[in-house]
């Protein structure tokens, strides 16, 4: 028994819905979001490469990983950087077991704080990145990014706090992930607290992942690409599967929480995968709708919009769950 446990767990981290699933969803997140773009911005988007393009991304990595030649430079900490890397794509992988989708689940009393732990990995990964790497403009893009990150990952944390506290709170496991994806979602100072922390954990998400208008960290037209600019080869490849598996890692969260994954029907029918799957598109599609749309903005105008809007939405969400 505690064999097939081992395997059951095993299977879970690797295949589904842990690192394979993540690296596929990811990339097929990365070509939904740029088709849509074109679309939206009278282009054609990804088309060679697989029906309608759906393979660009994955012949993109599959080229960087296999065929280019990563270069390196003097002062660059290669080890280092693919290590945090590794760990970054392990610990969300590891992250998604806490979830209902996972065959092998973990969940427990106030599991909510080792999901956090894990989830904060992805982001100190692209730290250590601009932080091992000499590049005046890694170094310009990594202190933008750490100071974007400031102000976003505590909002993000504090949002889902405030969400799993309220989902949570008649239930015999409290403060866990898998008890607030599972739970009743009737009553309607639950879905006004649920509202107001997904608007706070949706923003802070594209912030800490870098989406157009909070892209200051790489800024290709004055950074050269910033975080990643002198990244190639095998490196680039691995960063960008850490970029849009993170990217998914966060939209199935929201989508799990949130809004209540396959909800009204159940984990595993047919018609709650197809509701999760639509939940999960209509955020891919406003996640692109706002890429394709805005410009970027300022630093200083990105710390004030997380400060005010941001970090201070997510601040009144957990205080009104915790009254609750």
């Amino acid at each position: 028994m505690m064999f097939y446990e081992l395997l059951l767990a095993v299977f879970s981290v690797l295949i589904y819905p842990g690192l394979l699933f993540l690296v596929v969803v990811g990339l097929l997140t990365q070509w939904y979001v740029r088709k849509l773009i074109g679309r939206l911005q009278n282009r054609i988007g990804p088309k060679y490469v697989g029906p309608l393009g759906i393979l660009q991304p994955f012949a993109d990595v599959i080229k960087l990983v296999f065929v280019k030649e990563e270069l390196s430079f003097r002062g660059r900490l290669d080890r280092l950087l693919i290590l945090f890397m590794v760990l970054g794509l392990s610990a969300i992988s590891s992250a998604m077991l806490f979830t209902p989708i996972s065959p092998y689940v973990i969940r427990g009393a106030y599991d909510v704080i080792a999901f956090i732990y894990l989830m904060l990995w992805s982001t100190i990964a692209f730290a250590v990145i601009g932080l091992s790497l000499s590049n005046p403009f890694t170094v310009v893009g990594s202190s933008r990014f750490l100071t974007q990150i400031l102000f976003a990952e505590p909002a993000l944390v504090t949002s889902l706090l405030a969400a799993v506290m309220v989902l949570t709170r008649d239930s015999p496991i409290p403060l866990s992930i898998y008890s607030s994806a599972v739970s009743l979602r009737a009553d309607v100072l639950v879905a006004m607290v649920l509202a107001i922390s997904f608007i706070s954990f949706f923003l802070a998400t594209i912030a800490k992942t870098l989406i157009k208008p909070f892209d200051i960290p790489e800024a290709e037209t004055e950074l050269a690409g910033g975080l990643l600019a002198e990244l190639s080869g095998p490196a680039l490849g691995l960063a960008i599967i850490l970029h849009y598996s993170e990217i998914a890692f966060l939209t199935l969260i929201a989508t799990i929480v949130f809004l209540g994954g396959p909800y009204p029907f159940n984990y595993g029918d047919f018609l709650g995968i197809v509701v999760f799957a639509v939940k999960y598109l209509v955020l891919l599609t406003l996640i692109a709708v706002i890429k394709a749309s805005v410009g970027r903005i300022r630093i200083e105008q990105a710390t004030s919009m997380m400060i005010k809007y941001v970090l201070s939405t997510s601040v009144v969400a957990l205080a009104i769950a915790t009254i609750l």
